[in-house]
């Protein structure tokens, strides 16, 4: 692993499907070059969880908007941990479940969700010189003046292999099962109208199906350099 790079000032936007190890690149990113670390996946899965507690169906946006307007949705910005809370609980394992990733792509599609969420992600960053933000409309929404967009993706086979790994499936069977499970969510986040899931115009499209975790992460290091380089 090359070593730490100080000084960077900015904002680094990892967007992409579901799958692609964003979260594992933008967190290695993030401590090479020294910057904070949001994940605003784990916001719209925690907002979930307490869509799913309340006992509200994910389909109803009103309903959805209601219980998520009332949550205290929390994430912590620091590379090296995790912290994700609903209402003081701590549900930084439980967001990775099956029940949270078959209702995310509802509870996430409704505006007034994205809304409060974007604001708080907002928040988050301005607190922050550096900082490297995961997600799905980041570079499009949240933060269309970053210092650099990428977006990374991956064919949805070596996508769903990845996720068996982090998940310990082994059956072929379900292996196939998480493969079309990921094709139909970037099928529905793509064409939602509220921040459809899609690269922003300058963005740097990066495919990690033939790349090793360290090697996507030299390139968004050499990357982010670069562009604090462009710019001085």
């Amino acid at each position: 692993m090359s070593a730490v790079r100080v000084g960077f000032r900015g904002q680094v936007t990892l967007d992409g499907p579901s799958g692609t190890g964003k979260s594992s690149v933008a967190r290695a990113v993030a401590a090479r070059l020294g910057a904070a670390y949001l994940d605003t996946g784990a916001m719209y899965r925690a907002a979930t969880v307490a869509v799913l507690d309340a006992g509200v169906d994910p389909e109803d946006p009103a309903a959805v908007a209601a219980v998520v307007g009332r949550a205290r949705i929390e994430v912590g910005t620091a590379a090296d941990t995790e912290l994700v809370q609903v209402d003081g609980v701590d549900v930084a394992a439980r967001i990775r479940g099956a029940e949270v990733t078959r209702a995310v792509s509802a509870v996430s599609a409704v505006p007034a969700v994205r809304r409060q969420l974007v604001d708080q992600q907002r928040t988050l960053v301005a607190e922050a010189d550096a900082v490297v933000v995961e997600g799905r409309d980041i570079g499009t929404v949240v933060l269309p003046g970053a210092t650099l967009k990428v977006y990374l993706t991956a064919a949805p086979e070596a996508r769903a292999e990845r996720r068996a790994a982090q998940l310990g499936i082994t059956d072929p069977r379900e292996v196939r099962a998480l493969a079309a499970d990921l094709r139909r969510r970037d099928e529905y986040d793509s064409s939602r109208a509220d921040s459809p899931l899609r690269p922003a115009a300058d963005a740097v499209v990066v495919d990690s199906t033939d790349l090793s975790r360290e090697g996507v992460v030299d390139r968004v290091v050499e990357l982010a350099t670069s562009a604090v380089g462009a710019r001085s």
